[in-house]
């Protein structure tokens, strides 16, 4: 786009506000205006995807310390089935024909 067709464009989006903040100034105030403005909303675009994915983070980290958590309660559930099943071996339980 050429420069007149950018300040064609700007003043058609300008609110009634606006236009009178903007009387008297150039079209080159005009256009510097739109793109402060325009990097205002990218700027907040950004924002909002960055919040976005600071909550995706704390979601996938919440559930990589769920899955470490099973994982390690698994792995004492199974050493701890080993050891009983050593000391069964060990030491076994007399039958019931030797308790009475």
């Amino acid at each position: 786009m050429n420069d007149t067709t950018v300040v064609i464009v700007v003043r058609n989006f300008l609110t009634p506000l606006d236009e009178i903040l903007l009387t008297g100034r150039s079209d080159d105030g005009i256009q510097s205006t739109a793109s402060i403005s325009n990097m205002a909303n990218s700027l907040h675009a950004r924002a909002n995807e960055i919040q976005g994915l600071n909550t995706e983070n704390s979601s996938l980290q919440r559930m990589l310390h769920e899955s470490q958590q099973e994982i390690s309660n698994e792995k004492i559930l199974g050493d701890h089935e080993r050891l009983m099943a050593k000391l069964k071996r060990r030491c076994p339980l007399p039958s019931k024909a030797s308790r009475t």
